[in-house]
């Protein structure tokens, strides 16, 4: 099959998106053909107001081959939340489509496959719509989270892209469960990211080294964290909490840090690059991330892949892969309380975990960009099937 992927370029450590690489890469490597159009979003005043994303764009070529995925990076005018509400992703449609035409013509698309509902898979829509492709999409979580709100009536036009999608995955239970009641009919499934296990180093962990990764904003709960920790420091002297992230919060977290007398027990590391990281989850005895509006959560998974104990949040996408008690804890988001409870079981008796420890690994190790791939084939297959 040749696939046509569509995905913003993200300001992550990737070309474009990691989540969408490793399964573009994936499918490539079961034999099929991938091209991607990363549309890069270039706001007004973007040199003075956003420099840092200046810096990005500069840095992105028009086109590269990335472990055999074929990469095109129109630009295109972005105007913010308020274009975007008005707009969705027709200005992303504007510059995709005479790269989609092109791409096309030079060798027949059998599908288009967004990614994220609102611009991207608005986009991705209106480009199949004049092609006369089918098109499939896939909810990665903040699109669901921010458009399909409980007990509020989602955008006409999010409902109109949802229903449209000849075939819609879900990254976990819990955001298909938003979207289903307005898409009635049609191919719906969770179809959970990967993981890349040759990242996962084989190295001694140390006992009493907990670590947290996320992004120091609000909802990803670090001040939580860090406050469960500071009622169990002076009972365990040895142990230690590692943050690895960046945000707005970092000079709040380092305040309370210093407030609660932990500067030499709780460590700000900033953003690490993926293999750094991943010696970081090899080390740790366990990991605790209580946070809200969790989609999915890969670093749950590399984190029980890694062998850690992993904490993760009740009604949270990663419940379709925590069972509480059995391969890791869930807890309530945003409780210091359950958090503090669960730590101290950790520490107080870190034998005891072995079996979970080695129920998390077998469970995460299946989880893999391989298996990602070879479940998003056969929904492909299923709707050239339908549409044939």
């Amino acid at each position: 099959m040749h696939i046509l992927m569509m995905i913003h370029r993200l300001a992550d450590a990737s070309p474009y998106s990691f989540f969408v690489h490793e399964q573009a890469r994936a499918l490539v490597a079961l034999g099929h053909t991938v091209d991607v159009i990363a549309t890069v979003p270039v706001p007004p005043l973007m040199q003075k107001m956003r420099p840092f994303w200046a810096e990005i764009v500069r840095g992105t070529p028009k086109a590269q081959e990335v472990d055999g995925v074929h990469v095109e990076y129109p630009r295109c005018l972005t105007l913010g939340d308020a274009g975007e509400k008005l707009l969705g992703g027709w200005n992303y449609y504007r510059a995709i489509l005479p790269v989609a035409r092109r791409i096309h013509r030079m060798n027949p698309v059998d599908l288009i496959h967004a990614h994220m509902i609102d611009r991207d898979g608005h986009a991705g829509m209106l480009t199949a719509d004049a092609l006369h492709l089918p098109y499939v999409l896939t909810a990665h979580g903040t699109d669901v989270l921010r458009y399909f709100r409980p007990g509020e009536k989602p955008m006409n036009r999010n409902i109109r892209i949802v229903r449209r999608a000849d075939a819609l995955m879900a990254v976990s239970t819990m955001l298909l469960r938003r979207i289903q009641p307005y898409r009635p009919e049609g191919i719906t499934e969770v179809v959970p990211n990967g993981l890349d296990l040759s990242l996962i180093p084989d190295i001694p962990k140390e006992r009493g080294r907990l670590l947290s990764v996320g992004t120091l904003s609000k909802r990803k709960c670090m001040d939580v964290t860090i406050d469960a920790f500071a009622g169990l420091a002076a009972q365990f002297p040895n142990a230690t909490l590692r943050i690895v992230g960046v945000g707005a919060l970092e000079e709040a977290l380092r305040a309370q840090i210093h407030r609660l007398g932990l500067a030499d027990r709780v460590f700000l590391l900033g953003g690490l690059p993926h293999e750094a990281l991943m010696e970081e989850m090899a080390r740790a005895d366990a990991f605790v991330l209580p946070s809200w509006g969790e989609g999915f959560g890969v670093v749950y998974i590399e984190a029980m892949a890694a062998g850690c104990v992993t904490i993760g949040s009740r009604d949270e996408g990663i419940e379709d892969v925590i069972r509480d008690g059995v391969n890791g804890f869930l807890v309530r988001a945003g409780s210091v309380e359950e958090t503090r409870h669960r730590l101290y079981d950790v520490l107080a008796a870190p034998d005891r975990w072995e079996k979970m420890r080695e129920q998390a690994r077998t469970c995460a190790r299946e989880m893999t960009w391989e298996r990602n791939a070879r479940q998003t084939a056969h929904i492909y297959e299923r709707v050239l099937s339908h549409r044939a």
